[in-house]
């Protein structure tokens, strides 16, 4: 009996001591492994159900085409979404030549780079002002680009796109084609195509005589497009309210949280140097290599998950700029935040871009 007592109790301490190991493994464990494992989704493993959306565009609406009006008045021809050709009378662009700063002798005076200063609300200074009153569209100016040849292109919202060519303003509204008068976003092809992201009236393509208009009608993921890029491909990828959408001359296929993006508010795309696509969403930013999403948040070391804009420097780290969190830079394998404590005027990022030098420079809600 007593040997029975004591192989029992010497059962028990064993059990006892091998219970506190495994709890004490696990301790360490938890204590080395702080950060999150990074949420990655294979495009391929998905069920059937879950692949991205294909629509192609034979099997819908045709996109809407509206001639763009070469001439100061009269008829235009349409194509409307039944593929049927009908005229209307539209207004032409409006077109406004800046006078340029002259002297006492009527020539031109030139800037240290020979062009001539332009007569802006300020008149001849460091800044040249132009607003509505000099020919832009509107004042509130969302997006801007330069194209191929060396026209200026800025979005408004409300007013349309307005194109500067160093002496005249050129201004596109809905009453020329354009999807909406509200622009977030501008973007050139190769092949020299615009690209025009409106506020809820889907995306704009022009190729110099026509715009050409998709929608949610078409395949486009959403109507509000707020980013628009090209990849190596030649595919053109659009930034949605509602997911990412990938056109490819013929269809759009679409990308939701469903097959891996961290959110459908998506609010701007890049390409890095490897070609992937980056997309800064309000619930962190998806990385895709075209097989596969993983996704950043702040879990990961991301400044706050709510992202604006995305950069690319020279070096190849990404810097990604937040509501509220500051901004961060990613070298591939680790983040670094800075913030206001760290000298940034504010924590708000808008807009990043990198100058001939090498310096990043951040727009931010309190100053630059």
């Amino acid at each position: 009996m007593n040997k029975v007592l004591i192989l029992l109790l010497a059962i028990l301490i064993l059990n006892s001591c091998t219970t506190k190991q495994e709890h004490t493994d696990n301790d360490k464990k938890t204590s080395q492994d702080t950060t999150p494992s990074l949420q990655v989704t294979i495009i391929a493993d998905l069920q059937d159900s879950l692949q991205p959306k294909t629509i192609f565009l034979d099997t819908v609406p045709k996109p809407l085409t509206i001639e763009v009006p070469q001439k100061e008045r009269g008829s235009y021809s349409i194509t409307n979404t039944k593929g049927e050709v009908r005229t209307i009378n539209l207004e032409p662009p409006v077109r406004k030549t800046l006078p340029v700063l002259q002297n006492e002798n009527g020539q031109a005076i030139l800037d240290a780079e020979g062009h001539p200063f332009i007569m802006g609300d300020g008149g001849k200074s460091h800044f040249t002002n132009f607003i509505s009153d000099n020919g832009l569209a509107l004042d509130a100016v969302k997006c801007s680009i330069m194209d191929a040849k060396g026209n200026l292109w800025f979005g408004t919202y409300g007013g349309g796109v307005s194109r500067y060519d160093g002496t005249l303003f050129t201004t596109f509204t809905t009453a020329h084609g354009l999807a909406g008068n509200s622009v977030y976003s501008i973007t050139e092809d190769k092949a020299g195509n615009l690209w025009f992201g409106t506020d809820g009236g889907g995306v704009s393509r022009y190729d110099g005589i026509s715009f050409t208009n998709f929608t949610k009608a078409h395949g486009l993921a959403g109507n509000s497009v707020f980013s628009i890029t090209e990849d190596k491909a030649g595919n053109l990828w659009f930034a949605t309210n509602q997911g990412v959408s990938r056109y490819d001359g013929t269809s759009f296929a679409n990308f939701t949280k469903a097959q891996g993006l961290a959110d459908n508010g998506v609010f701007s795309i890049i390409k890095d140097k490897a070609g992937n696509l980056w997309f800064a969403t309000n619930q962190g930013v998806s990385r895709y290599d075209g097989i596969s999403f993983t996704n950043f948040t702040k879990a990961q070391g991301l400044a706050g998950n709510f992202v604006q804009c995305i950069t690319e420097d020279k070096a190849g780290n990404l810097w990604f700029g937040t509501y509220g969190g500051g901004v961060s830079r990613y070298d591939g394998t680790s983040f670094t935040t800075f913030t206001k404590a760290q000298g940034l005027a504010g924590n708000g990022v808008n807009c990043i871009t990198e100058d001939k030098a090498g310096n990043l420079w951040f727009a931010t809600n309190q100053g630059v």
